[in-house]
């Protein structure tokens, strides 16, 4: 059976579920010629579950989590993020829930060399206030993004500029800023694919321990099959299909 873009679930999600996705379609058109990156994927995603999903470079992981992000829309198919339908969200809701209940977390970090590590996170708390709410709450929002970073062990370098970081740091950095907004689901896209061996196993380690600390809901793609073994369950896509 497939689902179109607004249809009611006859059988709606598990109540436990942070994510839920019911065959979900998505085609790039590029003039005259379409190339179909998901074929009818569906998923479940407990709540505080870590979840890695592996995949060759093509077989469309990154457009999922991008759809699942609310970053795009699917042709077809059904998303639900901790039971709201996804095709039922005006652009403002859509909006909120970026802001509030997804965290980010991506491959080149994306970090604004001009700020340093304590306004680059503290930024992501700013978008979702207005210029005199966020008055009110900048000293307790700082005050939050330095505890997030020192828990990540980066309190000793509250004012430095992404430029002054390693790649583990600054992913470190990302992934505070993901979390200033005590996000309910946390997606990774690749948040060790430019980084050593090492590095990226400790990146694995913050990860995991936000999982089991904050009990955090993560999706997390990877190309790695060492990395992904470390999560609850690992998903392979292949071709835009799910495979066991």
């Amino acid at each position: 059976m497939r689902f179109t873009i607004g249809k009611k679930i006859n059988n709606p999600a598990p109540t436990n579920a942070a994510v839920v996705v019911r065959d979900l379609h998505k085609t790039y058109h590029l003039g005259k010629t379409t190339l179909p990156v998901l074929r009818g994927v569906s998923l479940s995603v407990r709540k505080g579950q870590f979840v890695a999903m592996v995949g060759a470079s093509g077989s469309g992981k990154s457009t999922l989590l991008h759809l699942i992000g609310l970053l795009d829309k699917p042709d077809e198919g059904e998303i639900t993020l901790d039971s709201r339908a996804a095709a039922t969200l005006s652009s403002g809701q859509r909006h909120r829930m970026r802001c509030r209940d997804i965290g980010f977390v991506f491959q080149f970090y994306h970090l604004l060399s001009e700020l340093n590590v304590l306004e680059n996170v503290a930024l992501a708390a700013m978008v979702d206030h207005s210029t005199l709410g966020w008055l009110a709450q900048r000293g307790q929002q700082r005050k939050r993004a330095a505890t997030l970073l020192d828990r990540l062990g980066l309190g000793g370098r509250l004012s430095h500029k992404p430029k002054e970081l390693s790649g583990g740091e600054r992913q470190r950095v990302a992934i505070a800023r993901a979390l200033i907004n005590q996000p309910k689901i946390l997606l990774a896209d690749e948040p060790t694919g430019n980084l050593d061996s090492n590095t990226g196993r400790q990146i694995l380690d913050v990860l995991r321990k936000t999982n089991r600390e904050l009990g955090q809901t993560i999706l997390m793609v990877t190309h790695d099959a060492t990395i992904a073994e470390q999560a609850d369950h690992v998903l392979h896509l292949l071709d835009g299909r799910l495979v066991e």
